[in-house]
């Protein structure tokens, strides 16, 4: 009996899109040949979901491919993966996009990114963070995408400010000449066309503008620029399925919103070379875990909120756009941030940050960018190797003392600090559940640093003293510099990215203030985000930039390392059969 090999093999992403992108990532950075479905041949009988992936086997049934692939070596990584490959006959036509494999950037220079990395190491992706010196130095012609988070204390105003004028030119070079830039609230404020009083405040904003989207909720309020909706888990609703980055996504979902932007689509382009902007998902509603600004400071005064206001408009979360040869995504919400109070458990609303790093690895050509490796990348390096992953267990057990210390104090009765006028409600929580259920968090995320370092820790002793594979050496050194790293005070970062040792010291370090101003006497109410540095309840519940805060990126920086030494084994046991299973 001959046994006859499929023409293609299928991908399909509905139930395990995460696990599906990794797999395809996998084959990418070996260098196999894999394309993302974008739709079926009219009028032909084509099943795939748009957003799965096709692996093809033979040059019969696509041109792209040089030599057939080897269909028992693919089946024993797709089982080894925990995917399931459906064969195709190619009898059926569609339309697919032959992807590159990329390097994402994340900016550093002000924020929260630790997030957007373990969603994007998790998925496969190779990524690097990258500061605002990075980018004025030319880092920017090491990756194909640039991710910008979340602001930190000064929002927007923080992130731009460091790049200034050269800095935001550099980046709107970038995606003109063929770069994708994806941001998140401030990230995705930033890029946006602004009122002419922000500018006034932040004048480099204006070269950052790169998409024919309007900030709706523009103003001088307490986030320097915008007037927030409020925070939690709201609702959105698809209002362009057929859009790449929307592929997978229901018609409703959820969504969590942190304050940010609200988007308008301009009628005539302002931005010089864009496209018009196409609205993605638009406001739709809220859940029972969502506050509106309007009642963070306790209950609501019964008028119409800012979120009514824009579902009414028919607003928009996410827009997306071209710009010269490159593409602009805008997420005025969290896709990256989970619906739990710490929002470090994300889920599906995260396929849309996926599907962006897609889009712009279907429309690139290989081998455009520089190369980079952080072999030639100077950083702390830890000896004998990987002993740097030694201080996190110490360093998170300390933070579970600081936090039963912190259970230990009695809010009954209540603190002033405590009191509605000078605590926010958020994710419809009020303060004093919100600052009970941050400290039994920090504890947990404390346990889940301790074990994803002993991973880690038992991943890298599998190698004795053999000498590493070149990929495995590499992440050995991304494990020392994700862990090492701490940018000096002396560039006033705010907030962005640190190393796990660094967040887990500033979580402590948070948490002992908030202990000696426990019966601190604060000034007049001054709005949600007053006192920031001197609030106990701010220093370590009140927003994702507080010590649970630090906490998490911690985690989620140790998720991301699991994750790249994960690939990277892969990489090296591939290793010499790759080229003749790639089809190249």
């Amino acid at each position: 009996m001959v046994n006859f090999a499929p023409a293609a093999f299928a991908v399909e992403t509905d139930a395990g899109w995460e696990t599906a992108t990794r797999f395809a990532n996998r084959l990418l950075r070996s260098q196999r040949r894999v394309l993302l479905v974008t739709g079926g041949i009219p009028e032909g009988s084509n099943a795939l979901a748009a957003g799965s992936f096709v692996i093809p086997m033979t040059p019969a049934f696509d041109s792209g491919l040089s030599a057939p692939v080897e269909v028992d070596t693919l089946r024993a990584e797709a089982e080894e993966a925990g995917v399931e490959l459906v064969s195709l006959d190619g009898s059926a036509g569609l339309l697919a996009a032959p992807l590159a494999p990329l390097r994402v950037g994340l900016y550093g220079g002000g924020g929260a990114p630790f997030n957007h990395a373990a969603v994007l190491a998790e998925c496969g992706f190779s990524l690097r963070f990258v500061s605002d010196a990075d980018i004025l130095g030319g880092a920017l012609n090491t990756v194909d995408v640039l991710v910008v988070p979340g602001g930190g204390f000064r929002a927007m105003h923080g992130q731009i400010e460091p790049l200034g004028e050269e800095g935001t030119r550099a980046i709107a070079t970038f995606v003109r000449q063929g770069g994708m830039y994806v941001g998140s609230c401030a990230g995705a404020y930033d890029c946006a066309v602004t009122s002419e009083a922000f500018i006034q405040s932040c004048p480099a904003q204006r070269s950052l503008q790169m998409i024919n989207a309007r900030v709706w909720n523009g103003g001088d309020g307490e986030l320097g620029g915008l007037q927030s909706p409020g925070v939690g888990v709201l609702r959105v609703r698809t209002t362009r399925p057929d859009h790449p980055v929307m592929f997978g996504l229901p018609p409703a979902f959820d969504l969590t919103h942190y304050n940010g932007p609200v988007f308008e689509l301009l009628d005539a382009p302002v931005v010089q070379g864009a496209s018009f902007a196409a609205g993605l998902a638009a406001f739709d509603g809220w859940t029972e875990r969502f506050t509106p600004a309007e009642a963070f400071m306790g209950a609501p005064n019964g008028k119409e909120t800012l979120l009514q206001r824009a579902i009414a408009a028919d607003l928009f979360s996410v827009v997306a756009g071209e710009l010269g040869t490159g593409r602009v995504v805008a997420f005025g919400s969290h896709p990256e941030f989970g619906f739990d109070l710490p929002m470090h458990d994300w889920s599906a609303p995260a396929r849309m940050l996926v599907n962006a790093i897609l889009w712009q690895a279907m429309n690139h050509c290989p081998g455009t960018s520089t190369p980079w490796s952080y072999r030639s990348v100077p950083g702390p390096v830890s000896l004998p190797r990987g002993a740097a992953l030694d201080a996190v267990a110490p360093l998170a057990s300390a933070v579970t003392d600081r936090a039963a210390a912190l259970r230990a104090r009695s809010i009954e009765p209540r603190p002033r600090w405590l009191m509605p006028d000078y605590a926010l409600s958020v994710f419809g929580a009020a303060p004093d559940e919100i600052w009970t259920r941050s400290l039994a968090d920090m504890a947990s995320l404390a346990h889940q640093a301790s074990r994803l370092t002993a991973s880690l820790r038992d991943s890298l002793s599998d190698y004795g003293d053999a000498v590493l594979p070149k990929p495995v050496a590499d992440a050995v050194l991304q494990v020392d510099r994700w862990v090492l790293e701490e940018r000096p005070p002396e560039w006033c970062q705010d907030g962005g990215y640190q190393g796990v040792l660094a967040l887990l010291r500033t979580a402590i370090r948070m948490c002992d203030e908030a202990l000696a101003r426990w019966d601190v006497t604060l000034g007049p109410p001054a709005g949600p985000y007053a006192y920031f540095d001197t609030n106990p309840y701010h220093l370590v519940a009140g927003s994702y930039l507080a010590a649970v805060g630090c906490m998490v990126g911690a985690v989620q920086l140790l998720r991301a390392l699991v994750a790249e030494v994960d690939m990277a084994q892969h990489l090296a046991a591939v290793g010499p059969k790759q080229l003749l299973a790639a089809g190249r």
